[in-house]
């Protein structure tokens, strides 16, 4: 797994490349949970995500929870469609913000 962050004005971008499952995701949420009281936004670009697992799943939502508990919002971006379906079919997407680009504003 990679992890290549581009900051802006309010909004921390972490594109994501290859699988965030149990053995890359100690790395992956050290990078995600710097995160925490940077930015208003936090974006996850997953257009390059190859397979995420439960735990990688699991991870998001905490994730979601600990930003929106610092007033931050998760935002995820560019899933590729195999993707996009896990996250379907454990509703999922009925919880977190997926968006198909960057959102505006």
């Amino acid at each position: 797994m990679e992890v290549e962050i581009y900051e802006g004005d309010d909004l921390v971008t972490l594109q994501v490349k290859g699988e965030i499952e149990v053995y890359s995701l100690p790395e992956f949420s050290k990078i995600a949970e710097a995160q925490l009281g940077i930015a208003k936004r936090v974006t996850l670009d997953l257009e390059k995500l190859d397979y995420i697992d439960s735990s990688g799943l699991g991870y998001i939502v905490t994730l979601h929870e600990r930003l929106q508990k610092n007033d931050q919002e998760l935002v995820l971006i560019n899933l590729q469609s195999h993707v996009n379906r896990v996250f379907k079919i454990t509703r999922l997407d009925q919880i977190l913000c997926i968006a198909s680009q960057e959102p505006v504003g």
